[in-house]
This record gives C-alpha cells, sequence and structure tokens, in this order.
C-alpha cells in the first residue's frame, strides 16, 4: 500500500504556510519576523516529523557508520573509525540535537495541539510517534532527558534531568496504550499530511501495539513479569496480521529519495560484513542477491570483516561485496521499514516459546522467515514461492529452539541497524568476537554521550553516569536492559 504519494505536494504546503505570515502588513507587528509564523497546523507539522525520525534514526550516517557494523550486517571499507571504536565527538552531538530540537519538538508540538484543540487523532497519533523516536534513543543512550526534555527553556528545559531507562520503557508503554485508545475512524485526521498511514489510524493502533510487543520483548532477560504482562496486552489488543499492515516509509522520488541512496551517489564506501555474507551463502539463503552485489573484481560473494583497521595488502574495494543495489544503484524508491509483520510474528514465536501466549513457535518462525522474504514482493525483487519452500526445507533451517530464531530473525532486521543492534545485545546471537583492530574490550554497546550535554547540562550528565555504573563516558556499559 502506497502511503506516501502526496509527500511532494505536503511539502510545498508547509513551504506556503511557513511563507504565509509575510502578508501581515500591521504596523504594529514591525518588530516581529514575518516569516516565522508562530503556529503551523498539525498536518504539516507530522509529515516533517516523520521525515526527520526516519531519516536520523535509519538514514545513511547514523545507521551505516553506527548501529549496522556493530551488529555485523554492514561493513566500512574506507575510514573504519567505528569499526576501531574511535566514535567522533561532532556525530554524537548531532544525532542527539538532530533528535531533540527536530522530530521530537515537533511531535510534542502535535501532542500539544491535539489536546489543546480538542484532536484526539493528533494527540494519539502524537504519543505513539514520540514513543517510536524515543525507544530508538533510549536503545542507544541509555538513561535520557526524557520527562522534563522537551520543556521551554523558562520551565527548566535547558538542563533537564536524565530519566532511568527503566523509567523511560513504562512511560512508553504507557503512552503507546494511550496513544492507540484516543485513535477512532470517525476524528478529524491529519488531510495529506499522514505519510505514514495515511489517515489509516486503525494502521497506526497496529503500528502502536507492535511496538509495544517489541519493547515488551526487549525486557525480557531484565524484568521478565513486566515484559509477559505488556506483550499480552498488546498482543490482545492487536498488532500487525499481513504485509499489508508494515510501517515503511515510502519515497516518491526527487528530491524525496531514500537515505541509503543519497548515501550511494554522495559516498558510497559501505559494504555487507563477512558474517551475514557467509550466514547467507551457508544456508543457500536466496535473500542474498537482494541483499549484496558480488564483488566487482571477480562476481563472487565476498564479505568484509569488521573490526578492521584497512583493506588487506593489494585489495581494493571491488574485492568485497556491496550493499544490494535494490538499496544503493536502484533504491531510489525503496521504502525504509520501521516494524514489519515478519518482525511482530517472530516476536510471537519467541513469546509462545516462553509461555506468554498460546501458539505454536515453529509455525510462528516460519510465518516470519515467510513474510519476511514476501515483503519484498511489493517492488518486485522478494524471493519465488519456490525459493521460500526449498529454503525452509533444509534442516539448517528448521525450527530447534531460540537460537535458531534469534539467527533468522538477525537475518531478516537487515538494513534496519538499531533494531537488528539491540536484539543482537540482547539475545548475543549469533555469538560475535572483535576484530583485530577494535581497540575496546568488546564490540559497542552503546552510544557514548554528546560533548554538548557534559558541558551544557553536567551535573545531570555526571549523575546519569554515576546512576549507570559508568566510571566513563563510554561505549561499553551495558543499558538497563542488556543484562548478557
Amino acid at each position: 500500500m502506497m502511503r506516501m504519494s502526496k509527500i511532494a505536494r505536503v511539502a510545498l504546503l508547509v513551504g506556503l504556510v511557513w511563507a504565509a505570515g509575510a502578508c501581515d502588513d500591521g504596523l504594529t507587528d514591525i518588530n516581529d519576523n514575518p516569516n516565522a509564523p508562530t503556529e503551523v497546523p498539525v498536518q504539516f507539522l507530522l509529515p516533517q516529523t516523520i521525515q526527520a525520525g526516519v531519516g536520523q534514526a535509519l538514514g545513511g550516517y547514523l545507521m551505516l557508520q553506527h548501529t549496522s557494523i556493530w551488529p555485523q550486517h554492514i561493513v566500512q571499507l574506507q575510514y573504519p573509525d567505528e569499526e576501531t571504536g574511535e566514535v567522533r565527538d561532532s556525530r554524537m552531538d548531532g544525532y542527539w540535537s538532530a533528535f531533540y530540537t527536530g522530530p521530537l519538538k515537533d511531535i510534542q508540538t502535535i501532542i500539544d495541539k491535539g489536546a489543546e484543540e480538542g484532536h484526539a487523532n493528533a494527540q494519539g497519533v502524537g504519543l505513539i510517534w514520540k514513543s517510536w523516536i524515543y525507544h530508538i534513543m533510549t536503545d542507544l543512550w541509555g538513561d535520557l532527558p526524557y520527562s522534563t526534555a522537551l520543556r521551554g527553556e523558562e520551565e527548566g528545559g535547558s538542563t533537564p534531568v536524565y530519566d532511568a531507562q527503566s523509567a523511560i520503557y513504562d512511560g512508553l508503554f504507557a503512552d503507546l496504550a494511550t496513544g492507540a485508545g484516543l485513535l477512532t475512524s470517525s476524528g478529524q485526521d491529519f488531510g495529506s499530511g499522514d505519510i505514514l498511514y495515511n489517515n489509516d489510524f486503525d494502521g497506526w493502533k497496529k503500528f502502536a501495539n507492535s511496538m509495544r510487543m517489541r519493547l515488551a520483548m526487549r525486557l525480557s532477560e531484565r524484568d521478565a513479569a513486566t515484559a509477559q504482562a505488556q506483550f499480552v496486552a498488546a498482543y490482545n489488543a492487536g498488532g500487525f496480521t499481513s504485509n499489508a499492515d508494515n510501517a515503511m516509509l515510502q519515497y516518491p522520488g526527487s528530491p524525496y529519495e531514500n537515505p541509503y541512496y543519497e548515501n550511494y551517489l554522495g559516498r558510497d564506501d559501505n559494504g555487507i560484513a563477512a558474517a551475514i555474507v557467509d550466514t547467507l551463502l551457508s544456508l543457500n539463503d536466496p535473500r542474498l542477491p537482494l541483499y549484496a552485489e558480488p564483488a566487482a573484481h571477480d562476481g563472487v560473494y565476498r564479505g568484509h570483516h569488521n573490526g578492521n583497521d584497512d583493506l588487506p595488502v593489494g585489495q581494493s574495494m571491488a574485492w568485497f561485496s556491496r550493499i544490494g543495489n535494490f538499496w544503493r544503484a536502484d533504491g531510489a524508491a525503496t521504502p525504509t521499514a520501521l516494524i514489519t509483520y515478519s518482525e511482530v510474528l517472530f516476536l510471537q514465536a519467541e513469546a509462545a516459546a516462553r509461555g506468554w501466549i498460546a501458539g505454536d513457535p515453529a509455525t510462528l518462525y516460519v510465518a516470519a522467515i515467510t513474510a519476511n522474504m514476501n515483503q519484498y514482493d511489493a517492488q518486485g525483487v522478494g524471493p519465488t514461492d519456490g525459493e521460500i519452500n526449498a529454503y525452509l526445507a533444509q534442516p539448517e533451517v528448521a525450527y530447534t529452539g531460540l537460537n535458531s530464531l534469534y539467527l533468522q530473525k538477525w537475518i531478516s532486521l537487515f538494513m534496519n541497524g538499531s533494531e537488528a543492534w539491540s536484539e543482537w545485545r540482547r539475545v548475543d546471537v549469533p555469538y560475535m568476537t572483535p576484530g583485530p583492530a577494535l581497540m575496546l574490550p568488546r564490540i559497542p554497546i552503546r552510544f557514548m554521550y554528546p560533548p554538548t550535554e557534559q558541558s551544557l547540562n553536567r551535573a545531570n550528565w555526571q549523575a546519569a553516569l554515576s546512576a549507570q555504573g559508568m566510571s566513563a563516558n563510554d561505549l561499553i556499559t551495558p543499558v538497563w536492559w542488556d543484562v548478557g
């Protein structure tokens, strides 16, 4: 289902709204900036926060240079700083500030306007989208400014306290349930501004419940009782039931194109990690030609190992497989997956294996793999039914317990870096060893806090380090839910 066909028109309308401020010729307003209107309707703020949030969390820099290299999906073939544990302060600053001053600020405005104007759907969608952004952020950094972060400076928002990740998760569960409960198909909509679900508020409810299942399972090893209770509540409320429900951000064409394609046009120096290429080869996985291109040097699928500071002597990027052209050379309109039906089925298979819900884990596991391969059919690039059946018939692919499920889920989360990294940290499957050039005792398992927090919000930053048992601002102290 194409949900973003009106994005270009929305962008034009946003520009007209902002330009409209120039039409006020009242002499008493001579000291006001005519190009900075104080009110922007929610239908123009929503596409802005969705685009910015997805671009930040699942775009070319944060994902291709950080969250996809540490679970060993992607590898840096040039400038491998992050492969060695050299995380750049400027990037941490950029990611942090871009989340808070961009999509989070806009979505809080939508929530506030929804409450003030009686626009329940705006308030509900706002709470759901705010939760999506914040769950990405807390899984990256752990404790965060949350409950007081989006206040104005006059309300103490310039030096917000950090909330414990456990408290943030409590807030996310509550907001997802409240947000879904506010939505109604008979209520006011966003016009052409809903570029994710096109005013399908049942779709937004399913998105909220599916996200809630994701977050519940994240707590499986830290707080099993809460995890089970939240999962069962979300499951009973109803998550995705087919690939038609997938949360996929669509791109209609220039200048609105997939950020991986834009990366391909601008720098294109990432390859495919050896870990996933070797796994796909060993399983005769029909997704390999989708995920990777054969090495230009000799036409062989060959990944490069993570944790190296250079290419082997005598070899160039041409010796290694690159990201599949579905995302690179042919990727301008390739949609970005936020949460899919396949992931929901994997979550349900694990919940069934844990005894939380009824159902056969093996049956749900097979359905999850099938749904993942079929989700590409809309773009005409997925494996055929025959290829899927042959793959599932292999003894090496058969369900043998949670470790087999975790491996297949890791494969399925390719190009969804933040979730792949979080899941790998939660379950430690597949097992990975640090590369030879990694200057840390382990593969990174969290983001460092940005230098601006250390200088502008120092007392609260230091309190957050102490609360998490961190002796320094590092990459290797587990976040709260990571007990592995």
